[in-house]
């Protein structure tokens, strides 16, 4: 009987019966196409801008529903404006020598629907690691913990943005 049962249960999953109001396997779910011009960077911390901006395309081209387009092809329009970023000691040795800090980012967004000119959403986002200092003081060694912390601080604000837009795009 179980057999049977089972076998039947595959049969019907084959014949592309799907439940009504089920997501469609196959795709046909429309596109929201997405512009994202690049990141308005008012923080005093350089190349941001192109850091985050990079991340939130990422992001975007990686998302199902949605794709990146130009601004003359997009429906929506997500802009971001860095407006805060700080880099701060948080740990200290015996000696008070730093060895971790903390970095952190603000960043409003805005989407906007470019056929009725509507802001769909407009909210900052906040993103924030932490990284250890080289207990050897080497420059370089501290130079590639800040850039691999920029990296993961503009990943996480570019995560936490394409999941806004899915939502408020749903």
């Amino acid at each position: 009987m179980r057999i049977g049962l089972s076998t039947l249960c595959i049969l019907l999953a084959g014949c592309g019966y799907t439940l009504v109001g089920a997501p469609s396997a196959t795709g046909d779910q429309p596109l929201v196409t997405l512009a994202v011009p690049a990141v308005i960077n008012l923080t005093r911390e350089p190349d941001l801008e192109r850091r985050m901006t990079s991340a939130l395309r990422r992001a975007v081209v990686q998302a199902p529903a949605l794709k990146l387009a130009s601004q003359e092809q997009a429906s929506h329009t997500l802009q971001g404006i860095a407006n805060r970023f700080l880099a701060a000691a948080t740990s200290f040795d015996a000696s008070d020598r730093v060895v971790q800090f903390r970095v952190e980012s603000r960043t409003r967004i805005r989407l906007t629907d470019r056929r009725s000119d509507q802001t769909l959403l407009e909210q900052d986002i906040n993103a924030w690691t932490e990284y250890l200092v080289s207990p050897s003081g080497s420059v370089r060694e501290n130079a590639a913990a800040r850039a691999a912390a920029l990296a993961r601080v503009s990943r996480q604000f570019a995560e936490k943005c394409r999941a806004l837009v899915e939502i408020t795009l749903m």
